[in-house]
């Protein structure tokens, strides 16, 4: 038992990263895929790789190479598939283990890795920038063009946050009755663990409006109109730039 010390294990993640090299003078393709596995954790972790029912290790495929990089201190371990064979398109599962160190449960993730495997890649159907006034609503929409699996979509803000007020649903955010605290660069981001998140972003403009007052000439108006000496007439004016 560990004595003064928090102990934890969070559920691992498994990100894909892809690299097609073409082998020179040669007509083939060599595609090595790289399957990262990651978990935090005290104590420090000892992770395993499944493909399928089969344990992974160092050694017993030519094709698998299993390594942790030098500057990870036991945090990551790495599966490496090199030039693709039809037997490694499979579901991987990445376990992380503490050896039950304070009665923590093993933890485990799977991820299935097929011959359409890809990054996500998404599209904006939105200008750049959206100039608008004030009291307005504002919807972006992002749509997803590509990945496999099917990407997740999550929009976040220059301000750090997306204004309370804000709905996203399905991709789109709207944000109702704009104000100047609402402007900034909004950006839609696709991730499905392979490859990097993909990102687009667009930038919305409130202009600013004023309220002008102008006084009303008093000669403009016949006799009947009755006006006390200490009143005076404005006529006010809205003008947004």
């Amino acid at each position: 038992m560990l004595f003064g010390v928090s102990s934890d294990l969070d559920d691992p993640v498994v990100t894909v990263h892809q690299s097609i090299g073409e082998a020179k003078e040669q007509f083939y393709y060599e595609r090595t895929v790289f399957l990262r596995c990651v978990a935090n954790s005290n104590p420090p972790i000892r992770y395993s790789w499944h493909r399928g029912r089969d344990v992974l290790s160092q050694g017993s495929d030519k094709g698998v190479e299993i390594y942790e990089p030098f500057f990870t201190q036991g945090e990551t371990k790495i599966l490496k598939l090199k030039n693709l064979r039809p037997k490694d398109y499979a579901n991987y599962s990445c376990i992380a283990s503490v050896r039950n160190v304070c009665g923590i449960a093993d933890r485990k993730v799977v991820f299935r890795l097929t011959n359409k495997t890809a990054p996500a890649s998404i599209k904006l159907l939105v200008e750049d920038p959206i100039v608008v006034n004030p009291g307005q609503t504002v919807s972006l929409v992002c749509i997803t063009t590509g990945g496999e699996p099917t990407p997740t979509l999550t929009w976040t803000s220059s301000s750090g946050s997306l204004p309370e007020k804000s709905v996203v649903k399905d991709g789109t955010l709207t944000l109702p009755a704009v104000s100047s605290e609402d402007a900034g660069v909004y950006s839609c981001v696709a991730s499905n663990n392979v490859g990097n998140p993909a990102k687009k972003s667009t930038t919305i403009i409130v202009r600013g409006c004023s309220v002008e007052k102008y006084p009303i000439d008093q000669t403009d108006y016949d006799d009947s109109f009755d006006l006390y000496p200490t009143h005076s007439l404005e006529s006010e004016c809205e003008a947004c730039c």
